[in-house]
């Protein structure tokens, strides 16, 4: 009898553990996605990546925000930065946050440490300071989608910079990562250091003050609708210049070209220092234009 009734309490016990601890994850959870604004919502996020072996863990972070005085402005350490304008009037900012360490309860807790701000539209991610190919560490991508007439300034060290459908006064810089830039127009500067610039060009002539993108270590490939209208400058230090369409210039084609396409127009200057240079043809888009 009395072993009847130690098991009794026996089997008790494990029925009420195995009830609290999935309560306990859940409190846990809880805790973790209670850290987040309330102006924020936490997902499933895909964590197919390695990070080199180690131990890590991924969040979807998403909100919305307006920009009062029309500015965005996005600085991160570790991560790729994507925005894409649209017909709107507010930002909707989606971010994949990976934090990594020696185990997946460590990695846990560098995740848990991360915030993001987004006021006054200065988009920040804050967090423990580590090493990109440290033991603890994390890093965030960045997908915005903003009204597409704006200022913006993007900055990134380790990740790579895509840029779309944008119109106004835009700075981009990253240090490791390449570049890419698609049916833009207004006053657009920028540069990386490791990392080729994919530039698109779009529509018929250049609405704006001009682009200028260079590159160090990299390869600059340019695609231009064939009824477009501009000033092209682009050279290379190491590396040289393709053309694949008929064009009028002065002298050879070697490491530096300077020519007006069509009636001429606005500048476009691509430049690197250690790399090719490959110039060619897009189909025109009546969706493409920026006004």
């Amino acid at each position: 009898m009395r072993r009847f009734v130690v098991f009794v309490l026996a089997f008790c016990a494990i029925v009420v553990l195995g009830v609290a601890l999935p309560h306990s994850r859940f409190q846990a959870c809880a805790a973790s996605a209670a850290q987040l604004p309330a102006n924020w919502h936490a997902g499933d996020c895909d964590n197919t990546g390695s990070h080199w072996g180690e131990p890590h863990v991924c969040q979807m972070r998403r909100t919305t925000f307006t920009l009062p005085a029309g500015h965005l402005s996005v600085d991160t350490t570790n991560g790729g930065i994507d925005v894409t304008g649209e017909d709107r009037s507010d930002v909707a900012l989606e971010a994949r946050v990976v934090a990594w360490g020696p185990s997946e309860s460590a990695a846990q807790n560098v995740l848990n440490q991360v915030s993001i701000d987004t006021g006054n539209g200065d988009v920040r991610d804050h967090g423990p300071k580590s090493a990109f190919f440290g033991r603890n560490g994390y890093s965030v991508d960045y997908h915005l989608r903003v009204p597409r007439h704006l200022a913006a300034e993007v900055h990134t060290q380790n990740g790579g910079i895509h840029l779309t459908q944008l119109d106004g006064t835009i700075r981009f810089s990253t240090t490791n990562g390449g570049v890419d830039l698609a049916a833009l127009s207004g006053d657009v500067a920028g540069r990386t250091t490791n990392g080729g610039l994919d530039i698109a060009l779009a529509g018929d002539r250049w609405q704006g003050a001009g682009l200028r993108a260079d590159t160090t270590n990299g390869g600059i490939d340019l695609r231009i609708p064939g009824n477009y209208s501009a000033h092209l400058e682009t050279s290379t230090v190491n590396g040289g210049i393709s053309v694949a369409f008929p064009i009028t210039i002065q002298g050879e084609i070697k490491n530096h070209l300077e020519t007006d396409l069509g009636s001429g127009g606005a500048t476009i200057h691509a430049q690197t220092v250690n790399g090719g240079v490959s110039i060619s043809h897009a189909a025109a888009s009546g969706t493409d234009a920026m006004n």
